[in-house]
């Protein structure tokens, strides 16, 4: 059973990510994800933090691929200081300042973002620049998906990618 959590964001995952009085959860698809983004956005709120990570499923092969490490993370806190930030991104991309590219910085700080409690504009751009970032992001999945399930033309029909939500 999936515990519903309080606030507005939560409720809006909740309801889009569970069904049966949140007995059952099931995966949003690109369009649904949208969908739930949007509604985060109009919410001008916050929450502790959202994940939000990418999966590709082809039913054809009966395999999955998780995409954890393009994963958007995003966590508010009460007090925030440039070095937190600085840190935090660090910490995700999980590499040492001295070997980081530029490229690696920007996609960090898209998948990565903090942002306080008390910022729901800034909570609400992340979530834009997010689902801006997918457009690029998600036909490079596709092709990683293509090469390590060694999909053939045949079998592209019967795949998508679906997102596991969560929230606190």
């Amino acid at each position: 059973m999936i515990i519903k959590k309080e606030g507005k964001i939560n409720e809006i995952i909740y309801e889009n990510t569970t069904y049966h009085s949140g007995k059952y959860s099931f995966f949003p698809i690109i369009t649904n994800l949208n969908r739930i983004l949007e509604k985060i956005i109009e919410s001008k709120s916050t929450t502790e933090y959202i994940r939000i990570t990418p999966f590709y499923r082809n039913e054809r092969v009966d395999m999955q691929i998780e995409f954890e490490e393009y994963m958007f993370y995003i966590e508010c806190r009460e007090n925030l200081k440039e070095k937190e930030v600085e840190n935090h991104l660090l910490d995700c991309l999980d590499t040492h300042y001295e070997t980081i590219t530029i490229k690696e910085i920007e996609m960090g700080k898209i998948l990565y973002p903090l942002c306080k409690y008390d910022d729901a504009e800034q909570f609400g751009f992340s979530f834009k620049k997010y689902r801006q970032y997918l457009d690029e992001l998600l036909p490079v999945l596709f092709e990683t998906a293509k090469i390590k399930m060694q999909l053939k033309d045949d079998d592209l029909a019967f795949g998508y990618f679906c997102f596991e939500v969560h929230s606190g």
